[in-house]
């Protein structure tokens, strides 16, 4: 190795950061953090490299552009493909055209490597970088998060892997256009068991919230002998739409388990498949999402030519629409809150005039209520159907809450008072289920019958655990006493219904 090599080598390796697993040597306890720019490898390329050109370019496809719809709330997330800018940008600017002007101080990029097949696992965080860098300027690194994340066995650091990689990057001029500053996590993602998504999921929730967007790119269909994937080959592009529509459907509803299905039966050949399964359980782990899709397009139409064809779609994620109004949470909290305290205390309830409450708290309504001590279930306790004013449930279930038979032994007491969070789940009423795999977590309860035995299982509690479908459904059985696949039974009987849950701060 020549001297000059040597040295190039060795600066380097003192230059990038430590990662997991990995020793650089000792480093100068005063010394400043370097900056390590990823630099825009993809500009010239795959988007123009002229600053202002680039600037034009995304600046005008946001204006032009008309999605198909818009989510009604504020964006959480969204799906946006990376093909060149040429192909894939009008289609991508649908998506971002619903941030434009919005503030989110932290992005989380899930993208993959196409370049690296070696990176077959897990999730790489870029630590030797402290920003990556565009025509349009630097995007500094969220450096807590990624340092954060690196805890999770899962994440690990390869220094080179983000290099020349371009389904990340092509994100970054139309976040730059449409949100202005901001701090990155760029992740690159790797395959991901059932399990290990849920790990990851684990891993990222306590870094997003409302100020948080996140981003996933990833292209669609790559049809053609090109991409060794030729499903069908006649109709080819009413067929490519029809299939678009299959793809989109599962998403459109944040269900995990509906687009694991989806691909099994396809063997579609989406290629951001792991970055979406991932957004789809991150979704569920927060009770799902409202979803549109905001674009579609494929190469083979922009060409005329379908013998090799890309599909692209962008897809826009916000949190699900809540029916019961905000006065109303807020009076139910608060009441809910006065009973277990006046219970727990062997106190009377102060009387009070039901007309003092907002109309949908006095409509008749279902509900549970649920009493948590710092995370610990100490009472949970409802009616799955309407029998009364809301606000009736509401006492009479935060009453019960108090004496769940399951703590006879340890009730939560009025000592606890200060340190139980209260939670109320308001119920939408219960369909019968024809068909398990129409089943969502993060959107779904379950109540299962069969013979004299019966089981409820809230949304939360699915989702929380991050389960799956199948999970889920034996989880339910398990809960109403009876066998794990009790739910196969074609004399059982299973309901799904939805709830809003909403607590105290």
């Amino acid at each position: 190795m020549g001297c000059k090599r040597f040295l190039r080598r060795a600066l380097w390796a003192l230059a990038v950061p430590a990662v997991a697993g990995v020793v650089r040597g000792p480093v100068a306890a005063a010394a400043e953090p370097t900056e390590q720019v990823r630099p825009a490898d993809c500009a010239g390329m795959w988007y123009p490299g002229d600053a202002e050109a680039l600037a034009k370019l995304v600046d005008d496809l946001i204006e032009r552009a008309a999605p198909n719809e818009l989510p009604a709330g504020r964006p959480r997330a969204m799906i946006a493909p990376h093909a060149g800018y040429q192909w894939s940008a009008p289609v991508a600017s649908m998506a971002y055209k619903s941030v434009k002007g919005l503030s989110y101080p932290r992005v989380i990029v899930l993208a993959f490597s196409h370049r690296h097949s070696a990176f077959q696992r897990g999730i790489d965080v870029p630590m030797e970088y402290t920003a990556y860098e565009t025509p349009l300027g630097k995007v500094p690194l969220d450096a807590e998060v990624c340092a954060a994340l690196l805890r999770c066995p899962l994440f690990t650091s390869t220094p080179g892997l983000h290099r020349q990689e371009h389904s990340l990057e092509l994100q970054l001029p139309f976040l730059q256009r449409t949100i202005g500053s901001f701090r990155l996590v760029p992740l690159m993602v790797g395959g991901l068991s059932s399990a290990e998504c849920t790990e990851a999921a684990n891993a990222l929730l306590p870094w997003i919230d409302d100020d948080t967007l996140i981003v996933v790119s990833s292209d669609f269909t790559h049809y053609g002998r090109n991409f060794n994937y030729v499903p069908f080959t006649d109709d080819v592009p009413e067929k490519l739409r029809a299939q678009a529509r299959e793809a989109a459907k599962p998403l459109l509803n944040a269900d995990y388990d509906g687009f694991v299905d989806y691909l099994a039966r396809t063997k579609d050949t989406i290629c951001g498949r792991q970055p979406i399964l991932l957004l789809m359980r991150l979704l569920a782990m927060q009770g799902g999402a409202s979803a549109v899709r905001t674009g579609f397009d494929t190469s083979g139409r922009m060409t005329g030519d379908y013998t090799s064809s890309v599909t692209y779609q962008s897809f826009v994620f916000a949190p699900r629409e809540l029916t019961l109004p905000a006065d109303a949470r807020e009076a139910l909290l608060k009441l809910a809150r006065r009973t277990v305290t006046a219970h727990l205390n062997k106190e009377r309830l102060d009387r009070f005039s039901p007309a003092e409450l907002p109309e949908a708290a006095r409509a008749d309504g279902a509900c549970f209520v649920t009493l948590e001590n710092h995370g610990v279930l100490r009472g949970c306790i409802g009616n799955m159907e309407a029998t009364g004013p809301l606000y009736e449930a509401v006492i009479r279930n935060a009453i019960y809450a108090c004496q769940d038979q399951r703590f006879v032994d340890n009730p939560v007491t009025s000592a606890e008072l200060d340190e139980i969070h209260i939670e109320i789940s308001y119920l939408t009423p219960m369909q019968l289920v024809s068909n398990p795999n129409e089943v969502v977590v993060g959107r779904d309860g379950l109540l299962v019958e069969l013979g004299p035995r019966r089981g409820v299982l809230l949304p939360q509690v699915a989702y929380s655990h991050g389960w799956t479908r199948e999970e889920f459904l034996t989880q339910v059985c398990r809960k109403a006493g009876l066998p794990a696949d009790a739910w196969k039974d074609p004399a059982a009987h299973l309901y799904s219904f939805t709830a809003e849950v909403f607590g105290e701060p």
